[in-house]
């Protein structure tokens, strides 16, 4: 009876330590790969890149905020989105999430933080 009690405590365990690292790992801090920014996006329902000053905040901020992301498996309401057909970005209160397409799916990643980007495509949509 001892020994079963005492290797049903190491299962519980192990299944406990397994489920903590795998927790810890989906859930963990990354980086977002810049490298997969496209040349434009639809903004606003129009076409922007290079030298628009949309496509020049969005790029910026995303370069300057590289770091800090976790991965998100929830779906989020578009507010403002920066959308390609490999690349999305959504602009939200206090929060940008991102996806982008890979080699192994879609992954989307969420960053909670105040952006301070404009929200002139929020004010566009509601006023028309």
């Amino acid at each position: 009876m001892k020994k079963i009690i005492k290797v049903t405590g190491y299962l519980i365990l192990c299944f406990l330590l397994i489920g903590v690292g795998v927790y810890l790992y989906i859930f963990r801090e990354q980086q977002i790969n810049i490298l997969l920014i496209p040349n434009e996006f639809t903004y606003c329902g129009k076409q922007i890149y290079g030298n628009n000053a949309d496509y020049k905040e969005i790029v910026s901020w995303l370069n300057n905020n590289k770091n800090g992301w976790v991965t998100s498996y929830v779906s989020f309401i578009p507010k403002q989105t920066y959308k390609s057909a490999s690349f999305q970005v959504n602009i939200l209160d206090n929060a940008v999430v991102v996806a982008y397409k890979t080699d192994y799916g879609y992954p989307q990643f969420i960053k909670r933080t105040d952006h301070r980007m404009s929200k002139k495509c929020i004010k566009q949509l509601t006023t028309k």
